[in-house]
């Protein structure tokens, strides 16, 4: 079946989610997005022809053409996933058959178009850093940086995923900590403050946030570390609420973080939430500066 035809049932099968891409393209036209934002133009061209997606871009593609396989660990009793040559453990409950999709959904979203990327070619981890991957779920993330960093520490309050992250850093017990603790403002019976988990320990060096809206009370909880810090870098995700990029970088800039978003846009379309203006930019990569020295300019670009 060509591409056509395949747009064309997607069309008649999905009615409420066509609706959905009807609106945005039609909101990008009529609010002036279109004509002023190529991020947006390039989004409603994706649109025209293709279904919606919280990634609108056909990058995305290549990824789920081939997504891989999944192979089973007997010892662990876990099922895997290659990543780059090493073994990226799933949770136990979730089906073998839907792992290959899961992770190449992760990969997607690291491709150097996405507007979910972490890191980029000036915005990179390297062997004296210490990083905190926070809300790390599978941590594939950390996976891929590990060789590279001097400490990890990963923090995933589901429990579900405990057992899979042992299995995954289990040859790199020596530079990995697993803290399956959820993150928050403060300390309590529920939750640790990246200030008080870090009291008696060399402070990180770079912040991985993608806490499901949470960031705020996370930067908030971690603003010891990062006011005394000389060099501090965090990525934050920006796409859980309409004005999280708003609100997270004004918390940013507070703090003497130069605060830059990510290229492009994310559709939140399952959202309940999902409404004008649609767009939402996917994170924001932020860099300490002292307020002496610094005088940035910040393209924050639409939400």
């Amino acid at each position: 079946m060509s591409h056509w035809l395949r747009f064309q049932w997607w069309k008649l099968t999905h009615p409420r989610r066509n609706r959905q891409r009807r609106d945005v393209i039609d909101y990008a036209h009529t609010s002036g997005r279109f004509e002023a934002d190529p991020n947006v133009r390039e989004i409603v061209e994706f649109l025209e022809t293709a279904p919606i997606d919280i990634f609108p871009y056909a990058f995305r593609n290549r990824y789920f053409a081939d997504p891989g396989s999944t192979e089973f660990d007997g010892d662990r009793g876990l099922h895997y996933i290659h990543q780059n040559g090493r073994r990226l453990y799933w949770q136990p409950e979730r089906k073998a058959k839907r792992i290959p999709q899961d992770h190449a959904g992760l990969r997607s979203e690291q491709d150097e178009r996405s507007p979910h990327r972490y890191l980029t070619e000036g915005f990179d981890v390297g062997e004296d850093d210490i990083i905190a991957d926070i809300g790390c779920g599978e941590a594939n993330f950390t996976l891929e940086v590990i060789d590279r960093v001097r400490h990890a520490y990963l923090f995933e309050s589901d429990p579900r995923w405990n057992v899979a992250l042992n299995a995954t850093f289990s040859q790199w017990k020596d530079k990995v900590t697993i803290v399956p603790s959820m993150v928050g403002r403060e300390t309590n019976e529920d939750m640790i403050s990246l200030d008080d988990f870090f009291s008696d320990k060399e402070p990180p060096t770079f912040l991985k946030l993608d806490v499901e809206g949470h960031e705020a009370d996370v930067l908030r909880g971690a603003e010891g570390i990062i006011r005394a810090s000389t060099g501090l870098r965090a990525v934050v995700c920006t796409y859980h609420r309409q004005d999280d990029l708003e609100t997270l970088t004004a918390l940013l800039e507070d703090m003497s973080m130069d605060v830059r978003p990510s290229r492009g846009h994310m559709l939140l379309h399952r959202s309940e939430d999902f409404a004008p203006p649609y767009f939402r930019k996917g994170l924001v990569r932020a860099t300490l500066v002292r307020p002496d020295h610094a005088n940035p300019t910040h393209a924050h670009g639409g939400g």
